[in-house]
């Protein structure tokens, strides 16, 4: 692929090379360089001009190439990498570089098998004793797993093992009506090698209310940021297809209308024990920012996924409220201190939407947009970018377009100020949810009283 040059400023004595070119690397992007020490240098296969605009310099390339980068690295004397896309992380690029004595943020290899490999994860859980996963089981083999479909009595989830960014998970009930479309889907997996894992995994199905839970790890301490519930499935209501996410919502107490601190305790535990055994057990330390899908339901807290970057839409809601300086995280992760800093947020409430193009989660065709940018930032919402630019055009599709996440004292004042931000988007053959942050969708939680099942204690691992 032909590099591309885009220089926009100077200056600065921090030189931090960011890899990655979805929503959840440009709310990085923005995150970095709210330190004017910061000189941000981009790795992007395909150009998120957002970010483009952030940095000093950017080049387009294979970000799952470490020759690539390594080439690029010592040509613009980087002295930090942070890394987002989980198929740059299964590269081992961090471990690489590291190793190279240039501060690497984000998991070694290994740890990417948390979400590369989520057979992997399933494993691990039982095999340690981690009570909380729903009933599971792992095949290799197209036959033994359909035959497995037609003699399961209970509704089932379908997965591919490994990473499909977010939008391969099938349910029946929801994406899946029946047990002929879950083996039409599990036929799928197998012949187009979905996920990139000859290996399915078939899942009770669990109801309940999910939230995610993004966590800083440095090997030694994790810090949660607060609570977050996303929605993933396309059509208002909470219904359609799945998808990598149409937007989420946080409150300004951090935890959710359905989600005390007992449970948010809980949670963290979970993913505590889970990377205390990859130390312990494969003496890996996890480095970096963990998001932990989770559901509550009626009897417990179940553990859906766990992705090993942060979530997007997500973080979307994070980084505007951060008070901390993100490059003073970044250092305190390399040299495991995170227990050194104090990390805060703005006791504010967050509403997030995306705008995505027709015929998501599979658009098709070039879109044009206008962007009134320089309302959006009278307004004081956050735009993030997820969409490309190609020959001069403004972007071509991508799963998701531009998110546009509102802060406010209330979420009703949140989700105000977020429709407030999306009229300042327009185009044709464009839609977002409504619903996400109002009264009549998050009023629809069902309020489960669950008491502790694991004692709740320090949160160094």
């Amino acid at each position: 692929m032909r590099n591309i040059t885009y220089i926009t400023k100077t200056g600065g004595n921090m030189r931090v090379l960011l890899i990655g070119r979805w929503g959840k690397a440009h709310a990085l992007a923005k995150a970095l360089t709210k330190n004017k020490n910061v000189v941000l240098y981009s790795l992007m296969d395909k150009k998120n001009n957002g970010i483009a605009e952030l940095s000093k310099h950017y080049e387009l390339c294979d970000i799952k190439n470490i020759n690539d980068i390594e080439k690029y690295i010592k040509r613009h004397k980087i002295e930090m990498i942070v890394v987002v896309p989980e198929m740059s992380l299964e590269q081992g690029i961090t471990t690489y570089f590291n190793k190279k004595g240039i501060p690497s943020i984000g998991p070694s290899k290994f740890c990417t098998k948390l979400e590369s490999d989520k057979g992997f994860l399933r494993n691990l859980m039982k095999e340690n004793n981690i009570d909380a996963s729903p009933d599971f089981n792992i095949f290799s083999d197209k036959k033994e797993t359909i035959d497995f479909i037609h003699n399961y009595e209970y509704p089932i989830a379908v997965k591919p093992a490994g990473i499909t960014e977010g939008d391969g998970v099938k349910v029946m009930g929801i994406q899946l009506q029946n047990k002929n479309e879950a083996i039409n889907y599990v036929e799928e997996i197998f012949e187009n090698s979905i996920g990139g894992i000859p290996c399915v995994i078939i899942e009770e199905k669990i109801e309940g209310e999910e939230y995610t839970l993004q966590i800083l790890c440095d090997g030694k301490n994790i810090i949660p940021l607060p609570a977050v519930r996303d929605y993933k499935l396309l059509k208002e209501g909470d219904f359609g297809l799945n998808t990598p996410g149409m937007g989420s919502y946080s409150y300004s107490n951090h935890l959710l209308p359905f989600l005390n601190k007992q449970n948010f305790e809980e949670s963290i535990i979970i993913i505590e024990r889970i990377l205390n055994v990859l130390k312990e057990k494969y003496n890996e330390k996890f480095k970096g920012i963990l998001s932990g899908q989770f559901m509550l339901t009626k009897d417990s807290i179940k553990l859906i996924e766990i992705n090993v970057r942060p979530g997007d839409s997500e973080i979307h809601n994070i980084i505007p409220i951060l008070k901390t300086d993100f490059l003073e995280i970044c250092k305190a992760i390399d040299e495991e201190k995170l227990d050194e800093i104090e990390i805060s947020f703005e006791k504010k409430a967050t509403v997030c939407k995306y705008v995505v193009p027709k015929g998501f989660p599979t658009p098709v065709g070039d879109f044009k947009l206008q962007i009134d940018k320089e309302r959006i930032n009278k307004i004081g919402v956050h735009l993030f970018q997820s969409c490309f630019e190609v020959r001069k055009c403004f972007f071509q599709p991508s799963p998701r377009l531009f998110a546009i996440t509102g802060v406010g004292n209330t979420l009703k004042e949140a989700c105000e100020k977020c429709e407030e931000g999306l009229s300042c988007i327009k185009g044709k053959n464009i839609f977002y949810r409504k619903d996400i942050g109002t009264p009549e969708l998050t009023g629809r939680y069902k309020k489960y009283n669950l008491h502790s099942r694991i004692k709740t204690g320090s949160m160094l691992l």
